[in-house]
């Protein structure tokens, strides 16, 4: 069932990430968790890179299986809700064995039917022909898992794999100094809380992007400074700066204060 080959990781030019930029982007993010919501941000960038990433997959989400919780924190595309769901719905499948038995998952549909025939049925309109699920550890503790889906056969292979173990171990020990000293069930809720409060720090990122011509990494990371400097939450910064630029706007002043 688990697949543990690593082979090197490739370069850009055969549609692979390295491993430097790997670290690199995913330490932009991760280097300031602070709270719930850099947590959350750095999950759903996580993600999205591990989309980019692999060649060939579809789809990409994180699900979380911790302090008593079972959820998808994050996804890229409305196919991860719905196969993580089939799988929530039966108890088996891909993702929830990686997160419980903290070995990695490298199966086509043949494979996933036989183990798990409940599960391959209730997902068959899906068209989901490859599954890779990698288990995100914290500290030696279950936190839930990475899963990257694909409508093709023999999507992922052995350099897959090992491209998704760097970004979630690159993952885990961003936050683990966070989750340490926080309990299962905190960090659980926190985040779920974190994710149902994000819309104002995606509208603060895009007015950054806007205003100053630099990526998302570089918009959370001026969020994340303000945030750090003054002390307070970051969905609290974000909703302040977007009242602002809105406020100004509405009066015609255009030089409104931004994070740095």
């Amino acid at each position: 069932m688990a697949h543990n080959g690593a082979g090197p990781l490739a370069d850009d030019t055969s549609g692979r990430t390295s491993g430097a930029r790997l670290a690199a982007v995913v330490a932009a993010v991760g280097g300031s968790v602070r709270d719930d919501d850099h947590l959350a941000t750095l999950l759903q960038r996580t993600a999205e890179l591990a989309q980019d990433a692999v060649g060939g997959a579809s789809a990409c989400g994180i699900s979380i299986l911790f302090g008593g919780m079972t959820y998808t924190a994050v996804h890229t595309a409305d196919l991860t809700l719905r196969v993580d769901t089939h799988q929530y719905e039966v108890g088996e499948g891909p993702c929830l064995e990686a997160a419980r038995t903290g070995e990695t998952v490298r199966m086509g549909i043949d494979d996933v039917t036989r183990h798990w025939p409940d599960f391959a049925h209730r997902s068959a309109g899906e068209g989901v022909a490859s599954f890779l699920a990698v288990p995100l550890r914290v500290d030696g503790a279950d936190l839930g898992s990475i899963n990257l889906y694909s409508t093709e056969p023999g999507a992922f292979d052995a350099d897959d794999e090992a491209v998704l173990r760097v970004i979630t171990e690159t993952v885990a020990t961003a936050i683990g100094d966070y989750a340490r000293v926080r309990s299962a069930r905190e960090v659980a809720t926190g985040l779920r809380d974190a994710l149902d409060h994000r819309a104002p720090i995606e509208q603060a990122k895009g007015i950054l992007m806007a205003l100053h011509g630099v990526d998302e990494d570089e918009a959370f990371a001026m969020l994340s400074r303000d945030s750090q400097h003054r002390n307070r939450k970051l969905r609290d910064i974000a909703r302040e700066f977007v009242d602002k630029v809105s406020g100004d706007q509405v009066s015609g002043d255009g030089d409104s204060a931004a994070p740095s």
